[in-house]
């Protein structure tokens, strides 16, 4: 080997301390990067020249730059960011359904409900005077103002989480996209074993981790390796790139294949589903979990019934749910006793789809088998007459109505023309063109007539002769009738003014427990204040479950996260380390190259 052989070996030497140099400055530049992957220079021997019967090295070479990236711990990143964003979502949205349920020491439902029961008991002291049936009618009209109000925000959060929905589903299609996208740049800029598309691996991976946040997804590498020459890691070297949801291929190498939305502008609904290859469609709906996307479905819900016009599930759906089961015991409850408050004539709410030959029961799930009363009295409020209307699982209004038009002997005088069909004229009618049914009941000059209920929810359902209408806490109100004449409110059962015994049947709902017949066709048998006590401490218990699962989350996501940057994160003190190391290093190697200089003049300086 030649005096230049040497100098060459000392150039080799400069060459890679400079690419070391390099490389440890950029990994200190980029030491607050987001996501950013240390790198390390892979430097090995030049080879050798045999001379003089010895084997000489002829210097260094730099054989790669590779990134300290470790799949399994970036693996165990992913899963601890996919739970973590789930349970914070769900707490971001379970904080703001909480707040709308104060129910503080002056505010809130309860309250309002409180003032109303309180409003009934003034009324029922002094029934004859207009200014206490103005303030029950005001405080009822509170309550159910209040009841729709929270409903109402309800149904705003679910509507807010299913635009996110889309939102989302967007978002992990541009992520999907990008990946594809860049999985092509790493093919073309990796075409030797030895090169290394670091860069664009640290943006992939990146996408992963994000794409991890919003949903459950499986990076399929298949070349996993374990490299320890530098740092013990598991790389991903490999081109072979699958990117699958729920089993489905969003991302299959360079090919993208998207998640898609189908919007039903009827109910404002989206369901996210996939389209094979051979077009057949999938939908992913009931299957999608974890992240945003797995929180966000959860919350708002999976199934959408189009004969009810809701979701059959989801969090929100539920507390929707029970605050409709809520409102509508209290409407039956409240009204099947002021339906035994007679009255000149009693008409139902507008039934919508009620038909003359639909089940009752299957209509309305709070219409019970049992039987009511239709009672008869005078204008001087004497009970005159009764009949009894049985109802089983398969009668309709059109029995009902055979019932109560039948001639019999309501009053054992057998008079034919004396019974409480003589006294009454009862109809149902079913409007084809608006689709709604309408029952009523109109006395007969000089008589009244009332509905007293032994069970079966049938005046109380349908707001025949009630206080309230509507059938769920988004339609509850006072009944217009009421609204436009306050003066019109009853306390007595005869409808006389002086009387208050059905008032005080009202006043003590309060107290009694009744059924409350759940959506899922569970029965809670409680008071009023104690059912909706029992939807306000789901909703407080659902947020503190969430908000303790979700510290689980943090903590440990916490704790992958500094496993993850031990090692593939940038240390400074480390990196400034091995900066100097090589800086004496690419000082040793130009003592080389000064050396052979020297060695050089003095070569020349002979031949002179």
């Amino acid at each position: 080997m030649g005096i230049f052989g040497t100098l060459y070996t000392g150039v080799t030497g400069l060459k890679a301390s400079e690419v070391q140099i390099a490389t440890t400055g950029n990994n200190i530049s980029n030491a607050n990067a987001t996501f950013y992957t240390r790198q390390r220079v892979v430097q090995t021997t030049n080879g050798y020249i045999t001379t003089g019967g010895v084997q000489v090295g002829t210097g260094t070479a730099i054989e790669s730059i590779v990134r300290l990236h470790d799949e399994y711990s970036y693996y165990k990143l992913k899963g601890a960011s996919n739970q973590l964003e789930y349970t914070k979502y769900m707490a971001s949205t379970l904080q703001e359904i909480a707040q709308r349920f104060p129910d503080l020491q002056n505010t809130g439902i309860l309250k309002d409900l409180e003032n109303y029961n309180k409003a009934w008991n003034d009324f029922a002291s002094n029934p004859n005077e207009n200014a206490t049936k103005i303030a029950l009618v005001k405080a009822s009209q509170t309550l159910t103002e209040s009841v729709n109000n929270t409903f109402a925000t309800l149904d705003k959060i679910q509507k807010k989480v299913n635009d996110d929905i889309k939102n989302t589903v967007d978002e992990i299609n541009r992520i999907g996209e990008e990946i594809a996208t860049i999985n092509k740049q790493i093919y073309g800029q990796e075409a030797l074993p030895t090169e290394h598309a670091n860069e664009l691996r640290d943006r992939r991976d990146e996408l992963e981790l994000t794409l991890s946040k919003l949903v459950s997804a499986v990076a399929s590498k298949n070349e996993i390796n374990q490299d320890n020459r530098l740092d013990t890691t598991i790389t991903d070297p490999g081109h072979q790139y699958n990117l699958s949801i729920e089993g489905f291929s969003i991302v299959d190498g360079i090919n993208f294949h998207p998640l898609k939305l189908n919007y039903d502008d009827k109910n404002k609904s989206y369901s996210i589903y996939y389209e094979t290859p051979d077009e057949k469609v999938r939908d992913l709906t009931a299957k999608i979990n974890g992240g945003q996307l797995g929180a966000q479905l959860d919350l708002r819900g999976r199934k959408y019934s189009k004969s009810k016009g809701k979701y059959e599930d989801g969090i929100i759906q539920g507390y929707m749910d029970s605050l409709d089961t809520f409102a509508k015991t209290m409407i039956n409850e409240t009204n099947n006793l002021y339906a035994s408050s007679a009255k000149s004539s009693v008409t139902s709410d507008y039934l919508s789809g009620l038909k003359g030959d639909i089940p009752l029961v299957n209509y309305d799930r709070t219409i019970q088998p049992g039987s009511f009363d239709i009672v008869i009295y005078d204008d001087k409020g004497d009970k005159k007459l009764t009949k009894t209307i049985t109802i089983d699982v398969n009668t309709t209004m059109n029995d009902i109505m055979r019932q109560i038009n039948a001639n019999t002997d309501d009053n054992d005088n057998k008079n034919s023309n004396d019974d409480v069909d003589d006294h009454i004229n009862a109809s149902f009618s079913y409007d084809t063109k608006t689709g709604d049914g309408l029952f009523q009941i109109n006395a007969k000059s000089g008589f009244k007539v009332a509905i007293e209920d032994k069970g079966t929810n049938f005046a109380g359902a349908f707001s025949i002769g009630g206080f309230f209408s509507g059938t769920d806490a988004s339609d509850m109100k006072v009944k217009d009738s009421i609204l436009n004449d306050p003066s019109t409110v009853r306390a007595s059962s005869n409808g006389v003014d002086s009387g208050n015994d059905m008032a005080n049947k009202i006043i003590q709902l309060q107290y009694e427990k009744v059924n409350f017949y759940n959506e899922d066709g569970t029965i809670d048998n409680l008071t009023m204040e104690e059912y909706y006590r029992k939807l306000t401490g789901k909703i407080a218990s659902d947020g503190e479950n969430n908000n303790v699962v979700n510290s689980s989350n943090e903590t440990l996501y916490n704790s992958v996260y500094s496993e993850y940057q031990s090692k593939s994160g940038v240390n400074t003190n480390e990196e400034l380390a091995a900066l100097i190391q090589y800086q004496s290093s690419y000082g040793a190697a130009a003592k080389i190259v000064s050396t052979v200089d020297q060695m050089l003049d003095t070569l020349l300086g002979l031949k002179s």
